[in-house]
């Protein structure tokens, strides 16, 4: 495998699939003081767009235009679409060709690593809701991986120099990473959700009792983030108040079978930590225990 050229904030980046990580990094990038040679997206009014956002660099349609002027390709297109855009272009030998995807080992990309090419994976963790999140990659994790160690080291630059920290992953074991972070972030939501349209019968549309939950789930997150874990989990879990679950279960079955079975699973899941924090009798988790795992 020939070796890649020395790895500075002067190589020439390239980002293809330029959605809302895309071109968040993309800007990233560039304010960070990387040389952003080119970046691509089918939609014209996104590449005006993009080409008012980038100091440098050329903004285009075609693929293959935005790799042969760079040494380091960026893949951020849908996880679904890694391993077409890959086989779809001609890689050199010099290049380092890196996707964006959690979950995903780095045989998507086995087309440019077939063509002397060196590959890796760079997943923030984090979400973008929009296409200048670019703020949000500041002060998260980036999992990182490579079977080179020069690449390997210029993406832990490159996660600092975004603001971030990286940590080494093996593709086996990024099911389970990214498992947790569908968990902590889009599984979340949709707990969010269940529990707004718990307000119903209170004469409260779901809108409305997100608006009211959100300081309660403000104030979760910031005793995460404070106390950590097992202080910042509060509620009749850590109490052993098996009555109040008890109605609880009941309450979430009368919404639905479904919310009563996430109630209970969440419940019994989690129960070991609450637990922890010495407040539940051995008696009193084995009857929550026993009363979940009935529910289910």
């Amino acid at each position: 495998m020939t070796p890649l050229p020395v790895l500075n904030k002067e190589s020439l980046v390239a980002v293809l699939g330029a959605g809302r990580l895309g071109s968040s990094l993309a800007i990233a990038l560039d304010k960070a003081g990387y040389t952003v040679a080119a970046i691509t997206s089918r939609q014209p009014t996104h590449r005006e767009w993009l080409n008012s956002h980038i100091t440098t660099g050329i903004v285009v349609e075609n693929v293959q235009t935005a790799v042969n002027v760079a040494n380091i390709v960026f893949i951020t297109g849908p996880d679904a679409y890694i391993e077409k855009i890959c086989s779809g272009v001609k890689w050199r030998s010099h290049q380092a060709v890196i996707h964006c995807a959690g979950a995903m080992s780095l045989a998507p990309l086995d087309t440019a690593r077939v063509a002397g090419a060196q590959t890796g994976g760079f997943h923030p963790l984090q979400t973008f809701p929009t296409i200048d999140s670019y703020e949000r990659l500041q002060d998260v994790s980036f999992a990182i991986e490579s079977a080179s160690p020069e690449l390997l080291g210029w993406l832990r630059t490159l996660a600092e120099d975004l603001g971030g920290s990286a940590f080494q992953i093996e593709s086996s074991q990024r099911a389970a990473y990214h498992a947790s972070a569908v968990m902590a972030c889009g599984l979340l939501s949709g707990l969010t959700g269940l529990s707004a349209e718990m307000w119903e019968p209170l004469g409260i549309e779901r809108t409305e009792a997100l608006r009211r939950l959100i300081p309660l789930l403000r104030a979760t997150v910031d005793a995460l983030d404070e106390k950590g874990l097992p202080h910042a989990i509060t509620g009749p879990f850590v109490r052993g108040d098996i009555e109040t679950i008890t109605m609880h279960l009941e309450a979430t079955a009368n919404k639905s079978i479904g919310i009563r079975n996430a109630y209970a699973a969440l419940a019994l899941a989690s129960l070991h930590i609450a637990k922890e924090q010495g407040g539940l009798s051995d008696s009193g988790f084995e009857g929550i225990k026993s009363l979940l795992s009935n529910e289910n």
